[in-house]
């Protein structure tokens, strides 16, 4: 019986302990918190102002892709048509979403009854960039209750304003809302209303905004239901906390049954490697979970994933791990699903671990004040030569106070408290902008690239006009969203042998396909006979379903086959074509015929914005400018070579965008044309550290892969004048261009 009576008193004792958030004492609204409110109020408006004005120009930059701007564009204007989200959009090569040419309801895919009330702004403005400007505006309201929440937690309004600024600088939010349009990136700031509400003990807008959460994405009634789970331990709110328990699992069997009458969920595939069905999934990982461990957070990528969700907040959130554990669902989502892009960290993916970082991080603020003033009072107790007192003060250790120390100050925090939680913001900041820097999603990252609108973009517009607002369409990812108001819209190549028009812009992102699968794919629809040419100038083309092929260029290497270049306008071309004041970086040098005198063509300038450091992931593009000299050109292939230290050479790319159609067979004597490659970078290329040199040649297309390496299939060159490190390799049949220090 003895033994009883302790074991009870032991566990009274720590759940007493656990009631960590008893009911806030509130702060006056001196004008210290008006003034705060003011910063926080313009910090956002300036936020939103920065991103609206950042996205929308991406629209008409079209940087912006199928996935999911067009998806989700589509859907919210299927609401208005047809009175259900329907997406015809799908990645045919490597997602499981393409479900039929008639498309499917959005619900099979996600379930984000929010979309219902935001179709209602596009009875306002019918456009994707509503989506954008909507978007942004929520996900920065988001600063409000990261700031009460603090002040209340911190008791400090000048501090809880930099948690605001924390909120709005977290790359894992802005990459967010740089990756398009998605539903649960609202949920951002819908949960840090909901953090705030159930702390601050506002049970009606707590429910409000669980419910708004919800409705964003199917996962999170889960964190609904473990919000609601967490908040009878720690704040012993048993009606509040069972309430939204029970609303989040009625709302999971709500949505269970509409996914499935819409033929749904078609991503669980994407849990499949982990068993049969959420019971057998759930079954493998208990019984497994060293295994899993081993496999899915402390693999390379894995951990990889988890220093980039705790990296901008300093890791301090591991200080309040009863306040992280809120994220675990989202977290394991993430990391065991067998789609990397959900667990490297750059999408919309994390938008709902975000909230919860900035509570934990608030927190854990709070946990380091509190272990400051018992260090400070053990150190008093100690000089003053008092061990009774501080024996009978440890072992009162550690308590609920350790959570409430701050909140319960009366007052204003002394100038040590004040000094201490100022510079724990400064280290939070300079985290977060620190990891902004790596990524490169504020104006001030180096990354960052202002989006430009060009002649190029601007023509688009005309060949928007020529598609019937009826016609089905199979276009190139960026040009989706600027088309995807129809029934049926899809991503090339989906339904290209079935749409009524084609809509390709060979310069843009091929995305599903690759370089060379996409020109394959592109020449058999143009060599099938079922599409004819409506409009083609400067890489864009047109095809519409039932008029005349066209057929083999008269330059064209070969007659038949996958090499074979089709019959296109001279004006399709036009996007290589620049003028002499375009040029950068003027140089003069020539490639000759092998064996021969004869010029054929020239190097007048080239672009290599490297940096002056560079390693395995670091993407690199390089422009060249090349003018014919001939007037038969045969077929030749740029090649962008890397001679590294130890004096290897590295092939890095022969990838030019629109090259398979525009070769140097089509080019006139005397124009000057513009060969850009795709990004790229080292990755798996073995590269000897040091110093190396980036260097051109010019192959015969002839030679096969075996031999692209040969020196003496490439063309002979010679330099006539140029600057810097620009020189001409002759052993090596090599224009060299610049230098940079491999790592």
């Amino acid at each position: 019986m003895k033994t009883s009576s302790a074991l009870r008193k032991w566990l009274a004792v720590c759940w007493n302990r656990l009631y960590l958030y008893p009911p806030p004492e509130p702060l006056p609204r001196r004008r210290s918190f008006w003034v705060a409110m003011a910063l926080v109020a313009g910090a956002t408006l300036l936020f939103s102002a920065f991103f609206i004005w950042y996205l929308t120009i991406r629209q008409d930059a079209f940087q912006t892709n199928a996935e999911d701007l067009g998806i989700m564009d589509q859907a919210v204007w299927s609401i208005l048509h047809s009175g259900i989200p329907h997406q015809t959009i799908c990645n045919i090569v490597s997602d499981t979403n393409c479900y039929s040419s008639n498309g499917i309801s959005r619900f099979a895919i996600h379930f984000e009854p929010i979309l219902f009330p935001v179709a209602l702004f596009y009875l306002l403005w019918a456009t994707p960039k509503t989506l954008l400007v909507l978007q942004t505006l929520v996900v920065a309201t988001g600063a409000f209750p990261a700031f009460w929440l603090a002040r209340l937690r911190l008791r400090n309004e000048w501090i809880a304003v930099g948690f605001a600024l924390l909120y709005l600088l977290h790359p894992l939010q802005n990459l967010a809302l740089l990756n398009d349009f998605h539903a649960v990136t609202f949920t951002s700031a819908l949960l840090l209303f909901v953090l705030y509400f159930m702390y601050t003990g506002q049970t009606v807008w707590t429910f409000v905004f669980a419910v708004l959460a919800m409705a964003c994405k199917e996962e999170i009634p889960v964190l609904v239901a473990l919000f609601g789970l967490w908040s009878l331990p720690f704040q012993r709110r048993w009606r509040s906390g069972l309430g939204l328990v029970l609303l989040a699992l009625v709302w999971i069997g709500l949505e269970l049954v509409i996914t499935r009458l819409a033929g749904g969920p078609l991503l669980a595939s994407r849990y499949a490697h982990l068993g049969n069905g959420p019971l057998d999934i759930a079954k493998n990982i208990l019984l497994h979970p060293l295994t899993i461990l081993k496999q899915y957070v402390f693999e390379q990528q894995h951990f990889f994933y988890l220093r980039q969700v705790l990296s901008p907040t300093g890791y301090l959130p591991l200080l309040a791990p009863w306040v992280l554990v809120l994220a675990v669902p989202t977290l394991a989502l993430n990391l065991l699903s067998s789609k990397p892009d959900m667990y490297s960290g750059l999408y919309h993916y994390n938008a709902e671990i975000v909230p919860v970082l900035i509570f934990a991080s608030i927190e854990a603020v709070v946990v380091i004040g509190w272990a400051a003033q018992w260090l400070l009072r053990w150190g008093r107790a100690l000089w003053k030569g008092a061990p009774a007192a501080w024996e009978s003060r440890r072992s009162r250790l550690p308590t609920r106070g350790m959570l409430t120390g701050l909140s319960r100050l009366p007052g204003s925090l002394s100038w040590g408290q004040l000094i201490l939680l100022t510079l724990l913001m400064i280290y939070l900041l300079a985290s977060v902008t620190r990891a902004d820097d790596a990524h490169g999603t504020m104006p001030f990252s180096p990354g960052f690239k202002w989006p430009v609108i060009n002649a190029h973009t601007q023509l688009a517009e005309r060949f928007i006009q020529m598609i019937p607002p009826s016609a089905s369409v199979s276009a190139q990812s960026a040009l989706v969203p600027h088309i995807s108001h129809r029934q049926r819209i899809y991503l090339f190549p989906y339904q290209d042998q079935e749409a009524d028009y084609i809509f390709l812009d060979v310069t843009s992102d091929m995305y599903p396909l690759f370089l060379n699968s996409y020109s394959a794919e592109v020449k058999k629809v143009l060599f099938s006979g079922q599409y004819g040419i409506v409009a083609a100038q400067d890489g864009y083309l047109l095809l519409k379903r039932g008029l005349p092929a066209p057929g083999i260029s008269p330059v064209s290497p070969v007659q038949s086959g996958p090499e074979a270049l089709p019959a296109l306008p001279t004006a399709f071309c036009s996007f290589q074509w620049v003028t002499e004041q375009q040029v950068e970086h003027p140089i003069t040098a020539t490639f000759r015929k092998s064996n021969s005198a004869q010029p054929l063509v020239d190097v007048v300038g080239y672009s290599t914005p490297t940096p002056a450091t560079i390693d395995g992931g670091t993407y690199l593009q390089f422009t060249f400018y090349l003018r014919a000299r001939s007037t038969s050109l045969p077929a030749l292939n740029p090649l962008v070579l890397l001679r590294d230290s130890a004096g290897h050479e590295h092939l890095l790319s022969q990838d030019f965008p629109g090259f398979a159609f525009c070769p140097t067979t089509t080019w006139r004597p005397g124009q000057i044309y513009m060969l850009k490659t795709l990004a790229f970078s080292l990755g798996s290329v073995h590269v000897a550290p040091g110093l190396a040199h980036i260097s051109i040649a010019l192959v015969p297309v002839s030679r096969s892969g075996s031999t692209m390496m040969d020196v003496q299939a490439r063309l002979p060159v010679q330099l006539q004048s140029a600057s810097g490190a620009v020189r001409a390799i002759p052993d090596a049949r090599e224009l060299q261009l610049t230098s940079v220090f491999v790592r």
